[in-house]
This record gives structure tokens, C-alpha cells and sequence, in this order.
């Protein structure tokens, strides 16, 4: 399973079905995106020591995913499809599901509007 970082933020925050849901994977893959996107926050949070050292340890339980060249066309058709429908989403949420997609595994989120992506396994939190 892929992890979006509003799944790694409902993980952090205690919701039972994430933590379900991360317990019952076999393997839990981070986008180095979502990486990014936690480091970000790292930087405005009130408790960065303990942040840091709980992104630290869901690191080394996670499969970090890099992104290639059939990542970046996977990502660009994603992005041509939302467009011409009119119902973009955010672009790091776009590389996300772009990932999730090239190595077809399921992607745990709790954003909504990756339901809008055709193909996409989407386990909803």
C-alpha cells in the first residue's frame, strides 16, 4: 500500500482505521513526496524533536518510492484527465497517485478528491 500524508497525519493523530489499516499491510510504501510534505510541517510544528523522531520511525518501517520516467507519465495523463474534466487536485496529491498507480499498489488516504482519478486504487479513510 501506498500512504498519502493525510493518512500518515490520521496515523499520527491516532484514528483506529488508519492505524488498521497501516497494522494489515504487508508493505507500507512513502512517496518521496509525502516525505516532504511531513518534513515540511516538521518546520511549524510546536514539537519538532518528537515530530521528527516519529517520521524517523515510520520512515524505517516504509519503502521509500522514488519517482521515474513512467511515474512522470502517469503523473502528466493524471493531470491532462482532471483538467479537462475541470476537477483538478493538488499537484503533490497528483504525484502521489501518479506513484501508487506505476507500481500498482493500492494508495490509503484520507483526501477525498483522489476518488477522482480514474484507475486509481483508492482506499478512503
Amino acid at each position: 500500500m501506498v500512504i498519502d500524508t493525510s493518512a500518515v497525519i490520521a496515523l499520527f493523530r491516532g484514528l483506529a482505521a488508519a492505524g488498521k489499516c497501516f497494522n494489515a499491510a504487508r508493505e507500507v510504501w512513502m512517496p518521496v513526496t509525502v516525505l516532504g510534505e511531513l518534513h515540511c510541517g516538521l518546520r511549524k510544528c510546536d514539537r519538532p524533536v518528537k515530530e521528527s523522531l516519529r517520521i524517523a520511525e515510520l520512515r524505517d518501517r516504509c519503502s521509500l518510492i522514488p519517482i521515474d520516467e513512467e511515474t512522470a507519465m502517469q503523473y502528466a495523463r493524471i493531470h491532462g484527465d482532471l483538467e479537462k474534466a475541470g476537477t483538478p487536485i493538488p499537484v503533490n496529491d497528483l504525484w502521489i497517485a501518479a506513484l501508487a498507480m506505476r507500481h500498482d499498489l493500492p494508495l490509503l488516504a484520507k483526501d477525498g478528491h483522489f476518488s477522482r482519478i480514474d484507475g486509481l486504487d483508492f482506499v478512503a479513510l
